[in-house]
């Protein structure tokens, strides 16, 4: 978690735990963590207590949700399609999480102007 997300959500830093786990960044270099927070997340008719990494970093996504919670939901996630379909928990009824192609293209755009790059030119190919 960003601590610019973690300063929006007005979590009070008595709520911070310490860590002393360093991480490795996208970029291959060492990022060293402020501390952690646990915070409940409500997905797909459940609530699971996270427990989050609060980093000192500017990037395009607000939180990323790792391989144990898509587990913990029991999420099978489709990059290609932008969601994310997980089963309810008395496993009636197919829940789907969908996330915004628009707004994914343009985060893509804002690292890659980070980083220094130029912008992508991000186009759609129909199929015939």
């Amino acid at each position: 978690m960003p601590k610019v997300t973690f300063d929006r959500l007005e979590i009070k830093p008595e709520e911070l735990k310490s860590t002393g786990n360093p991480l490795l960044g996208f970029n291959g270099k060492r990022v060293e963590p402020i501390d952690t927070v646990e915070l409940v997340v409500r997905t797909a008719e459940r609530d699971l207590v996270e427990s989050f990494v609060v980093v000192e970093s500017y990037p395009s996504y607000n939180l990323l949700m790792g391989r144990g919670w898509i587990h913990r939901v029991q999420g099978v996630p489709s990059t290609l399609h932008q969601v994310m379909r997980c089963l309810s928990p008395d496993r009636s009824k197919v829940i789907d999480i969908h996330g915004d192609q628009v707004v994914a293209k343009e985060c893509y755009s804002v690292t890659l102007k980070a980083a220094g790059k130029e912008k992508a030119h991000i186009r759609s190919v129909a199929a015939q």
